[in-house]
C-alpha cells in the first residue's frame, strides 16, 4: 500500500454548531453520482491503494437509522425507501461524528461518498465543518446505472435496490444535484468521471485525479479537471 501522508489530529471538542477544531485539518473530496454508478466500488479501491478514508453517507445513515429513530423520531429508512433526501441536520450530525473519529485517528484525507445532495447540505457543511476541496461527479447513463443496481440487489439486501426505488433516486439525483454541480463548477472544484466504461478504465482515471487533488495541483483558479457540458445533466 502507498499511504497518503496523514496529519495527526489536534484540537478540542464541540458540536454541530461549533465543530471540533480537529475538523480544520480535514481534506475532503466529495464523490457524487446516481444510484449504481460505482462510487463505493471506486472509493474502496482508493482506500487500499492510497490509504485514504472512505465514508459512505448512505451506509452511515442506514447504520445509524435505529438510533436516530429512537432519539429524534426521524425514520431514515422510510426516507431512503421513497428516494427522498434525509433532513440536512440529521445527515450533518451522523456525518460529523465519523469525521471527528477519523481526524482524531490522523486520517485527514477523506472521501465522502454520496454527499452533498443539495445546496442546503453544502452550505451547512461548509459553514460548520470545513470547506470541500473538490467534488468528483461520477456520471453514467440510466441504462448502465439500472443494470448495476439490479445486479447489486442480488446480494446487497438494501431496501433501495429495487427498480421502482432506483427510478425515484435517479430522477431525484438529477433534479436535486443540478444546483450542487453548477455551484462547484463555478468554484472550479468539479471533476467529471465518465462511468460508461469498464471498471478498470474508470479506476485508472479516478486514482490519478484523487492523487492530483490531494496533492494540491490545480487548486489556484485553474480548475481540477473536466467539467460537464450543460446537456449532460439530462443524460
Amino acid at each position: 500500500m502507498t499511504g497518503m501522508d496523514q496529519t495527526n489530529a489536534m484540537g478540542g471538542a464541540g458540536g454541530v454548531a461549533s465543530p471540533p477544531s480537529e475538523l480544520e485539518q480535514a481534506q475532503i473530496i466529495c464523490v457524487i453520482g446516481g444510484p449504481g454508478v460505482g462510487k463505493g466500488t471506486q472509493c474502496a479501491r482508493l482506500v487500499t491503494d492510497l490509504g485514504v478514508s472512505h465514508l459512505s453517507v448512505g451506509d452511515l445513515l442506514r447504520n445509524g437509522a435505529s438510533k436516530v429513530l429512537e432519539k429524534q423520531g426521524i425514520d431514515i429508512i422510510a426516507y431512503m425507501r421513497e428516494g427522498k433526501l434525509v433532513p440536512k441536520e440529521t445527515v450533518q450530525g451522523v456525518l460529523e461524528d465519523d469525521l471527528v473519529l477519523n481526524v482524531k485517528a490522523g486520517k485527514t484525507h477523506i472521501l465522502l461518498d454520496g454527499f452533498p445532495r443539495s445546496m442546503d447540505q453544502t452550505k451547512l457543511f461548509e459553514a460548520s465543518v470545513c470547506k470541500i476541496k473538490a467534488v468528483m461527479w461520477f456520471q453514467g447513463s440510466r441504462e448502465t446505472l439500472l443494470t448495476r443496481v439490479l445486479n447489486r440487489a442480488q446480494t446487497s439486501g438494501r431496501v433501495d435496490d429495487t427498480e421502482g426505488t432506483f427510478e425515484k433516486r435517479y430522477q431525484g439525483f438529477l433534479s436535486e444535484s443540478e444546483e450542487v454541480i453548477r455551484y462547484f463548477e463555478q468554484e472550479k472544484k468539479l471533476v467529471k468521471v465518465d462511468c460508461d466504461r469498464p471498471l478498470r478504465d474508470i479506476y485508472g482515471e479516478t486514482l490519478h485525479l484523487v492523487r492530483r487533488i490531494f496533492s494540491g495541483e490545480g487548486n489556484e483558479g485553474e480548475g481540477l479537471g473536466i467539467v460537464h457540458d450543460d446537456e449532460e445533466l439530462q443524460t
